[in-house]
């Protein structure tokens, strides 16, 4: 009994040891958990994948390309301001030349909104600016 209390404590400690690690190096450089979710999302939509590691993405900017707010990697939690792999034309899959990372925020925009959508927000946006 006494065992398999050591064992069950020593196996959590080492599980929070590794989760810390992947953590730490996930903000350092988050591109490794980028492809590995991207690769996931292929798989189940049945799309090309072709970044054979996370060295095929393009580094992290400091600045979305589209909204220009900073891109940090958050704590567990993603953010609006999270990095996000983006595929540029949503009829092709993962490749090299198909993504770009972008915020979290411009991301889920993109991918719910029409351009027809965006552009009646933007209207009446700017309307209201008057």
């Amino acid at each position: 009994d006494n065992y398999k209390e050591i064992k069950k404590n020593r196996t959590n400690k080492m599980h929070k040891e590794e989760l810390s690690r992947r953590r730490n190096a996930h903000k350092k450089d988050p591109r490794a958990r980028l492809r590995s979710g991207a690769r996931d999302r292929a798989i189940e939509k049945n799309i090309e994948f072709e970044l054979a590691t996370y060295k095929d993405l393009p580094k992290v900017p400091e600045k979305c390309p589209i909204l220009n707010i900073p891109l940090i990697v958050g704590n567990k939690v993603p953010t609006d301001n999270s990095p996000s792999l983006d595929r540029i034309n949503n009829d092709k899959g993962y490749t090299k030349d198909n993504i770009q990372i972008i915020s979290r925020k411009a991301n889920q925009m993109k991918s719910n909104a029409s351009f027809k959508d965006i552009e009646k927000l933007y209207l009446h946006m700017k309307k209201g600016e008057k």
